[in-house]
């Protein structure tokens, strides 16, 4: 039988962004940092925020044991394409416009409206309302509680919350789904070299 990653192998971080000339920025402490040059130190800065007690508590966090595995969809999809052609490109060619990716996460509401110490909650408040820029880092093969390093592989997707929507149904657990709006920004497999 082959081997297989298992769900505690992934890890999500919603990182607070800010556009500046028409590139995504992830907002740290220090400053502004493009996108495309994420650091384990920055990533580090909001992987251990796992409930709105936590010091660094706010703006971003490591939702990762919040999302439900099964409502959980982060990839590509079809790239925008333009088929204009000029009278020198080959006959079927075209260009890339836009990245497209689904990004659309279900997360478990805690039992305790404002408890401090839960995954949901800062889950609950971190998309609680629309059009919130942030990096949806994503990353397999580690445990949400091992570091981020140099070396490791990464994904990094642009997108704004939507309204939140509650799900519930008779005796099942309450959840909040959020359906980002993506940005057309992305970078795949991204390895951090800092």
């Amino acid at each position: 039988m082959p081997d297989r990653l298992i769900n505690e192998t992934d890890t999500v971080l919603l990182i607070p962004a800010h556009e500046m000339l028409g590139i995504p920025n992830a907002v740290t402490p220090t400053g502004l940092t493009p996108f495309d040059a994420l650091t384990a130190a920055i990533l580090n800065r909001y992987a251990p925020v796992v409930t709105t007690s936590h010091a660094n508590a706010g703006a971003g966090g490591n939702v990762s044991c919040a999302i439900v595995s099964d409502g959980f969809t982060l990839n590509l999809t079809d790239s925008e394409e333009d088929d204009e052609r000029t009278l020198c490109d080959p006959g079927n060619s075209v260009d890339l416009t836009d990245f497209n990716f689904d990004a659309d996460m279900t997360g478990f509401r805690d039992e305790t409206p404002g408890n401090a110490d839960s995954v949901f909650e800062l889950w609950r408040r971190l998309t609680f309302a629309p059009d919130v820029p942030y990096l949806l880092v994503h990353r397999v093969g580690y445990a949400s509680t091992v570091p981020f390093a140099v070396g490791q592989e990464i994904s990094i997707y642009y997108a704004f919350t939507d309204l939140p929507v509650d799900v519930h149904a008779d005796g099942a657990k309450q959840k909040i789904q959020q359906v980002f709006v993506p940005k057309s920004e992305a970078e795949i497999n991204y390895t951090l070299a800092a």
